[in-house]
């Protein structure tokens, strides 16, 4: 699809200190839950009724979306529904954007500052339903910059009483708070870790694993697991959780947590020398573990592969052989749990990310008849799909007419002195309301219907073509990563073993990408390109 030309910033007019703005306004509704539901009462569903009803007092604001959501910290902007009202925000879907109070929106005032200029940029105001403000009006503006000044105050200070409260239980030996430590129990008397009856000889397990027999972290788990010895929670073992039980300090004796350090605060499981070893042990490993976290770049594929089996993402491994170091693509559940959590086999890395790129090359030196067959799918799959939305839209052009007429009657009746301003005014303001949100919608309506594929230009097709000759013959690790990126949708595995690249063409769409373009299918499961590429087999992999 061709690309979207960006819209224009559309400001709100400013108005004078205290004046509020009159007419129709279209409202979206903002609801956030933290994450600690014990410093935040307010449920989704109570934010929710709250607002609604906050909405329908208001003369002329009507709702022009569904409620954006989100289930997380207002610590960080990155929330999928906050995200989502900027962008409706940005294509001009309303023009207020209601929170039933600040720190619903953000705890940080610089944040808050930054979401109200995008904002301010699109043309939308701030509104609190139970703080006297309006960032339409001068004075709101300056209101809530106050109360995200204290939003931010208040967390700051609950995160500070926190700390200090762990930091004396820690000085004091006792725990300080969180997850107990496996093998370990908190006495509830004392609040001192004591030894799980239970645990404590599987703990020392893992560390005689460790260190006597130099079992890597995953393999520990594995060996767990096979034997049916379930973590603490009753689920497998894996690699992670195993590597944190070895850099617990806990374990022998310590009370570690911060700059608070207190030895032999509670029962030792693990004597300082064999932890001395652990850690030695640790250490050595690590740098081989840094060199690897670090060559991401070298995996082109890493999160394009779905593993058939536990629909898990593949992530990008190494082994060291004898005398090189073996690449791969392993599923995420093989990664973390071993063959007991994914049987799906591994893929040979290198030889899979030099395929697809050859495979992309292949299919855009050939693109230009294959696109156009595609868009053409597309097309008429959208307008098939358009028979439902324009049936609405001839209701709703339908709906407007109707009100409309029967505004311009009760006008009609009012200049002739047949209806009184009583009788007139209320149902004159009701039609005014209903019309506006039937035009929202009509919008709405007609920007999914005029949305449809449009095939790329010869000329960004030759680009294209350039571009992948120069990243195959001569293009970095990093260059080749960022235009799988860019032109790979997902890479699929079937049934049969085959590896089938799904390729996007410019405006980030799928395409049906058959070789043989001959396909009939439905255009929304494009058929992509079978480049026919094996799965490794189990036999040789490990090195």
């Amino acid at each position: 699809m061709a690309a979207t030309p960006s819209r224009a910033k559309r400001r709100r007019t400013r108005t004078g200190f205290g004046d509020t703005p009159t007419g129709t306004r279209r409202v979206a509704l903002y609801l956030r839950r933290s994450t600690d539901d014990e410093h935040q009462p307010f449920s989704i569903d109570a934010q929710l009724a709250a607002l609604t009803s906050y909405v329908n007092s208001q003369p002329g604001w009507i709702l022009a979306a569904e409620p954006f959501t989100d289930d997380a910290s207002g610590a960080t902007t990155e929330r999928p529904g906050l995200q989502r009202a900027l962008r409706a925000a940005k294509a001009g879907r309303y023009d207020i954007l209601l929170v039933y109070r600040v720190d619903r929106f953000s705890r940080r005032l610089s944040d808050l500052l930054d979401l109200l200029n995008e904002l301010d940029d699109a043309g939308v105001a701030f509104a609190s339903a139970t703080e006297p403000f309006d960032t339409s009006t001068s004075i709101g503006r300056m209101l809530v910059q106050l109360l995200g000044v204290f939003a931010e105050f208040e967390r700051e200070t609950i995160i500070d009483r926190v700390i200090n409260g762990m930091n004396a239980k820690a000085a004091k030996g006792r725990w300080a708070g969180g997850t107990r430590p496996y093998g370990y129990l908190i006495d509830p008397a004392t609040q001192k870790l004591v030894p799980h009856e239970n645990e404590s000889p599987i703990l020392r397990e893992i560390v005689r694993f460790y260190t006597d027999q130099r079992l890597g972290t995953r393999a520990i788990a594995a060996e767990l697991n096979r034997r049916g010895i379930t973590n603490r929670t009753g689920k497998k073992w894996s690699g992670l959780t195993i590597g944190r039980i070895l850099d617990n300090p806990a374990y022998t004796g310590d009370i570690v947590y911060g700059d608070t350090h207190v030895t032999d605060a509670h029962p030792a499981l693990i004597d300082r020398e064999t932890w001395r070893r652990v850690r030695d042990i640790a250490d050595a490993r690590s740098d081989t573990h840094h060199q690897r976290a670090m060559s991401d770049s070298d995996y082109h594929l890493t999160g394009l592969i779905t593993c058939p089996r536990c629909k898990n993402r593949y992530i990008g491994t190494s082994a060291k052989g004898r005398t090189r170091r073996y690449h791969y693509y392993t599923c995420y559940s093989r990664t973390r749990y071993g063959a007991d959590g994914c049987t799906s086999p591994r893929l040979d890395a290198p030889a899979l990310d030099e395929a697809v790129l050859q495979a992309l090359h292949d299919f855009y030196r050939n693109a230009d008849t294959l696109i156009a067959d595609a868009i053409t799918r597309a097309q008429a799959h959208h307008r098939g799909s358009n028979t439902d939305r324009q049936a609405e839209l001839d209701a709703v052009e339908a709906a407007i007419t109707a009100k409309t007429s029967a505004r311009d009657k009760y006008r009609t009746a009012f200049e002739n002195g047949t209806m009184d301003e009583e009788d007139t005014g209320p149902r004159l303001r009701e039609l005014r309301t209903e019309i506006e949100a039937l035009k929202v919608r009509r919008a709405e309506i007609t920007d999914l219907i005029s949305d449809e594929p449009t095939a790329p230009s010869p000329s960004t097709l030759a680009r294209i073509r350039d571009h992948l000759h120069h990243v195959i013959a001569d293009g970095t690790s990093a260059e080749r990563k960022a235009t799988i990126e860019k032109l790979v949708a997902e890479v699929r595995i079937t049934d049969n073993d085959e590896i089938i690249p799904v390729f996007r063409v410019p405006g980030d769409v799928p395409v049906d990408a058959d070789d043989t373009a001959t396909s009939t299918g439905d255009a929304s499961e494009p058929d992509p390109v079978r480049a026919m590429l094996h799965l490794v087999g189990r036999q040789g992999l490990e090195p």
